[in-house]
């Protein structure tokens, strides 16, 4: 169980960093909190891609997205977020 998330511990693959918006998130321990990121970034309106690289802690973004937008979603999901 992930301490920071509280989904079961499950091993998340890497996704290279590349894409519009690049942002280093703080706080994610296990394949849950990247899904978690990945799910509210995913909701943000002009978001088309999102890459979420666990071991690195980052966090890409394609598409017309607002980057407030984004930080915001992040922030709401329970992490802390900022413009790599």
């Amino acid at each position: 169980m992930c301490n920071t998330c509280e989904t079961p511990a499950v091993q998340a693959g890497t996704a290279p960093s590349t894409g519009d918006l690049d942002f280093v998130v703080e706080g994610m321990t296990c394949g849950g909190c990247a899904s978690k990121v990945t799910a509210a970034v995913q909701g943000v309106s002009g978001v088309d891609d999102v890459r979420v690289d666990l071991g690195e802690g980052r966090l890409s973004v394609t598409g017309s997205a607002d980057a407030s937008a984004i930080t915001a979603a992040v922030e709401s999901a329970g992490y802390a977020v900022t413009r790599a």
